[in-house]
């Protein structure tokens, strides 16, 4: 998939319709996020893809949601380095 900025795509707009129109997939970006995909029409969305892939067996859905907050950090009370130093001469 071809990524575009939106300032060039202004520019070139007709040439890169008859890109997608030639099967070719285009991805829109905006200050280089990701912010529209241009398709040919037809093309299958990812998310059918994707419950294809369950409906197959060859994905497995996730069993729970994902945390809407990342877990809070723990302040350690020796560095990091000793620690995992600490824990690999464990395992010897």
């Amino acid at each position: 998939m071809r990524e575009i900025g939106v300032r060039e795509l202004k520019q070139v707009l007709s040439k890169i319709l008859r890109d997608v129109g030639r099967g070719e997939h285009v991805r829109v970006t905006l200050r280089g996020r990701p912010l529209a995909d241009i398709v040919p029409p037809g093309a299958r969305p990812e998310e059918n893809r994707l419950s294809e892939l369950i409906a197959e067996g060859r994905v497995i859905p996730p069993t729970r949601t994902r945390p809407k907050r990342a877990p809070s950090l723990v302040k350690a009370r020796r560095p990091a380095s000793l620690i995992v130093l600490a824990e690999r001469d464990a395992e010897r």
